[in-house]
């Protein structure tokens, strides 16, 4: 090869190379050298090559001598150099002997690569391993390292192994299968897309344990790929135990199935229920309707106008109380109506039975709903405190009865029956019919919890005052 050909390839390097004598002074320098070293060739030719050397490294000159003496050739010696400015550098340097026309060995050549960059990208791909693998081991889930081909475990961290009961050097080596509950291995080859691209797919699945019991987790699997081919080269699995919250979950969903069954039946006896109960106002009521058809024949078998009038009593108070289960039969929830329309329709009635259409019958009814302990009594109260208006307060067939109902805080109920008659005490009647009716209407006001009130100016009007009812 032509020298000044080989010179010039020698100066263009980026590489540093240095020629020396035996004696370790520097006969040659390159751009190279200078741009690694920081040196120009006129302030190193001649010099000792140890002023390229830190202080502790010294010693390696003698070493790199005695090889070269023997004429061996030291290649890619990994070693520490310092610059012009002090500073210290990781280098690669390749040695080899220089020999005269004579073969004989008269110095070395030193091509010096600086190595900082990859030095660099050494110690950060370790920072990254080391941290990768704190993060491996020391994570709370479960992860396993697989070969997509044999599904056996390269790696498993401790998280995993606490899930078998297992040492994690136990596991490796062996296939995932044997670990999973028979029914659900399904730990297949995943699928990824043409461009390489690797996709998740979670699981739950158990895995069986050494006592024979299962251990239910959530299993993320995906493939890691080689980044020229595109083929998978590793599964990772991170496995989360959930076996107590699928438990829970289990738990939660049998007592919700078993509450839906309590439900169904008991929606299936309230309906049962409701339909006896209902059956039982209908039986009711038609038995009290019976009661009265027989009372209207009786009624108009007998000539004696009180006979007569007695037995009309009877059968408004039979209404009234056939009026309560008609009301209960045809109300949501069997138990309470409102006792507006109840009182309106009541009054009705009793308007009818009075036969006479110039006395006037009003209903003012706050709305309220009631049960059958107060509708009883009260329609009862209403239909004879009523019904002594109606015989006694108009004798000359017109005048107009109200009946008010309306609350009174805290916690009462007022009901007040006027009429605009001359008063009942100036009807002659017989002694037993007031005591009667005047005995009925007191028991159904005790019965009631309730205080009553009796004016007349001019006509009668009586107020009762009833504590609010409670609802059954």
């Amino acid at each position: 090869m032509d020298t000044a050909y080989l010179a010039a390839i020698i100066e263009s390097s980026d590489d540093g190379i240095i020629g020396k004598d035996l004696g370790g002074i520097i006969r040659s320098w390159n751009r190279g050298a200078e741009a690694i070293f920081g040196y120009r060739a006129e302030e190193v030719i001649g010099r000792p090559v140890q002023i390229l050397f830190p202080p502790d490294r010294l010693d390696e000159e003698a070493m790199i001598v005695e090889q070269i003496i023997r004429g061996l050739r030291v290649e890619h010696h990994e070693t520490i150099r310092r610059r012009k400015d002090g500073s210290e550098f990781p280098v690669s340097v390749t040695i080899s002997p220089i020999r005269d026309g004579s073969g004989a060995i008269v110095g070395a050549s030193k091509i010096l690569r600086d190595i900082t960059e990859r030095r660099d990208a050494q110690r950060a791909l370790a920072r990254n391993e080391a941290e990768l693998r704190a993060s491996f081991e020391s994570a709370a889930i479960g992860k396993v390292l697989l070969s997509p081909t044999s599904k056996e475990i390269v790696r498993t961290n401790q998280a995993f192994a606490n899930m078998l009961g297992r040492h994690p050097t136990d596991l490796v080596g062996r296939g995932i299968g044997q670990f999973i509950w028979a029914e659900d291995r399904i730990i297949d080859d995943l699928d990824y897309s043409l461009s390489g691209a690797a996709v998740t797919q979670v699981r739950e699945l158990r895995l069986a344990r050494p006592d024979g019991t299962p251990l239910w987790v959530r299993a993320s699997t995906t493939l890691a790929m080689e980044p020229d081919s595109g083929k998978p080269f590793l599964t990772v699995i991170a496995i989360e135990d959930i076996d107590a919250q699928y438990k829970a979950q289990t738990a939660l969903l049998d007592a919700k199935r078993d509450l839906e069954q309590i439900v169904l039946e008991r929606t299936k006896a309230l309906a049962e229920r409701n339909l006896l109960l209902r059956e039982v106002y209908h039986r009711v009521k038609n038995n009290l309707q019976v009661v009265d058809g027989l009372l209207m024949i009786q009624a108009r078998r007998i000539e004696d106008p009180q006979a007569r009038q007695v037995l009309t009593g009877l059968r408004a108070r039979i209404f009234a109380l056939g009026l309560v289960h008609h009301q209960l039969m045809g109300s949501s929830d069997l138990k309470t109506f409102d006792v507006a329309p109840f009182l309106q329709e009541l009054l009705n009635n009793l308007a009818g039975g009075a036969g006479d259409d110039h006395i006037k019958l009003t209903v003012q009814a706050h709305p309220l709903d009631v049960g059958l302990d107060f509708a009883v009594p009260l329609g009862l109260l209403v239909t004879e405190i009523v019904t002594n208006s109606l015989k006694h307060a108009f004798p000359n067939g017109q005048g107009e009865v109200s009946v008010i109902l309306r609350l009174e805080d805290p916690g009462k109920v007022l009901l007040i029956v006027s009429d605009n008659g001359q008063g009942h005490s100036r009807q002659p009647v017989t002694i037993g019919k007031i005591g009667l009716g005047s005995t009925i209407i007191k028991s159904l006001v005790a019965q009631l919890g309730g205080e009553m009130i009796v004016r007349q100016d001019p006509g009668t009007t009586t107020e009762i005052s009833l504590p609010l009812p409670e609802l059954p």
